[in-house]
């Protein structure tokens, strides 16, 4: 327990004994010392995300942005509230592919180093807490690592696993489980977990406060049908099973429940349109097409003699791939949420048809587990 976080974290189980995995997680990634008190995500941090693989990222999401600004009557300004938007990468790709639209950009984030990050940006504001009432809410794999609870069956029945101090080390200390992990453990087999998704669902209830006319895209990993994935971390690019070693200088996460998200939801008055994969959605809004250009580009530089050019193009677009990959970033979910009365825009209406077809060659069985891209 060398680092401040981790000497916070046992000070607080000595004075109130073992507290929930929720509450070390709070602490440990978004407390004072804690992981996401600089940006970690990047060829240079401990992970990336979709925007870092490549700009087509964003240029494709750009457009379904535009489709619904359109479906919201072309708002002025058009309000995107981006909630954590961790080094501004994908804020900075979006604005530049939406320059001709009236775009009001605030990024939200909890950390003062992803926030001094985010004032060197062009037109982004920044901010600690969500505000305002957006058109636009956006949110690139951040339920995934929100506080959750978890719960393990044993033989003698379903336990709450809770984070306790033996010695000077942390440990994993099972308790009786109150209702709601009872709840979460229905169906599990002996050794199972499952997560009670507490962060998220508070998310959740954020949104239904602030989308008083407006959309909500929600992308992560996950699972549609009530599962979502096994709690692991990220450090340098690497798996870290032992989530209890070293707070603070670790990712923790876990597959999102998205039937779990999208039934909150509807509780708290919003739409929740079905999910579909990111390989689906960035089909449906020109993924192919964007790939076709771009191996068109790579034979004009061959014929032209330009081997380094072409080399460029055809690494470029191989890396792109990554994002519609099922064994990459592909299998991510994307869930849109509404106000209630607005329509289903076009590319989601195009990729949910896609359901089902050859062009994905999984099934829709929601047992993908939750990972990051190290």
């Amino acid at each position: 327990m060398d680092s401040p976080v981790g000497q916070t974290i046992a000070e607080t189980i000595r004075h109130r004994g073992p507290i929930s995995f929720a509450e070390y997680m709070e602490m440990a990634l978004y407390g004072p010392g804690g992981f996401y008190e600089r940006p970690p995500v990047g060829p240079g941090g401990d992970f990336v995300t979709s925007p870092h693989i490549h700009p087509v990222f964003a240029e494709l999401l750009a457009e379904g942005l535009r489709q619904t600004w359109e479906l919201l009557g072309r708002p002025d300004p058009f309000r995107v509230m981006e909630v954590g938007a961790g080094d501004g990468t994908l804020a900075a790709q979006l604005l530049a592919n939406l320059a001709e639209l009236p775009v009001d950009y605030l990024a939200v984030e909890r950390s003062p180093g992803a926030r001094a990050a985010l004032a060197r940006v062009a037109g982004v504001r920044s901010a600690a807490e969500p505000s305002g009432a957006p058109d636009l809410i956006l949110a690139n794999e951040l339920l995934d690592n929100l506080p959750f609870r978890r719960v393990r069956m044993t033989g003698k029945g379903p336990r709450e696993v809770r984070v306790g101090l033996e010695g000077e080390h942390l440990v994993e200390v099972l308790a009786p489980p109150d209702e709601g992990a009872r709840a979460a453990a229905s169906g599990l087999e002996e050794e199972d977990e499952a997560v009670i998704p507490e962060g998220a669902l508070a998310f959740v209830d954020t949104l239904g406060e602030a989308l008083r006319r407006g959309y909500a895209l929600l992308i992560d990993y996950g699972g549609e049908r009530g599962s979502g994935g096994d709690p692991h971390g990220y450090r340098e690019h690497r798996v870290v099973h032992d989530l209890l070693e070293a707070p603070g200088t670790t990712d923790i996460t876990a597959g999102v429940d998205l039937a779990n998200v999208a039934a909150r939801a509807a509780d708290r008055g919003l739409q929740a349109f079905p999910s579909v994969t990111q390989r689906r959605a960035l089909s449906a809004l020109g993924f192919e097409a964007w790939s076709h250009g771009e191996l068109r580009r790579q034979h004009r530089f061959l014929q032209a003699r330009d081997g380094a050019s072409a080399v460029r193009t055809w690494s470029a677009r191989s890396r792109a791939t990554l994002l519609v990959d099922h064994a990459a970033l592909g299998r991510s979910r994307w869930l849109l949420l509404s106000s209630t009365g607005l329509p289903m825009p076009p590319w989601l209406v195009e990729a949910s048809e896609a359901r089902g077809t050859h062009e994905d060659p999984r099934p829709e069985s929601g047992e993908t587990p939750g990972e990051r891209l190290p």
